[in-house]
């Protein structure tokens, strides 16, 4: 049987926690083009509930990259990744290959 493990990425969504490959702000150019070709190709996720973006996350998806905005700040996402896999008994990728991008 395969464990799955879920984050909470901010007003109840949740992404799968194996599926993440990237937790980014959202200010620099690169993401935002990141942000735009994924809402060109419909691969965008906007789960802010209309509150400013403070991350964008990018996961794997059936049909490539699933880019997903929260309004959620990507030390909070990263220590949720964290702390689920730790309550579970279970890491499915190691501390190190989970990396912040920028600091904040």
């Amino acid at each position: 049987m395969m464990n799955i493990h879920f984050v909470d990425i901010g007003f109840s969504n949740y992404v799968e926690a194996s599926k993440i490959l990237t937790v980014n702000r959202p200010e620099s150019s690169p993401m935002k083009r990141v942000v735009q070709h994924a809402r060109e190709n419909g691969n965008f996720l906007d789960l802010t509930q209309g509150k400013k973006t403070r991350s964008i996350i990018t996961q794997k998806g059936e049909n490539g990259i699933v880019v997903t905005a929260s309004a959620i700040q990507p030390a909070t996402i990263v220590d949720r990744i964290k702390r689920t896999q730790l309550s579970k008994g279970v890491v499915e990728r190691t501390e190190g290959e989970i990396i912040e991008t920028t600091k904040s």
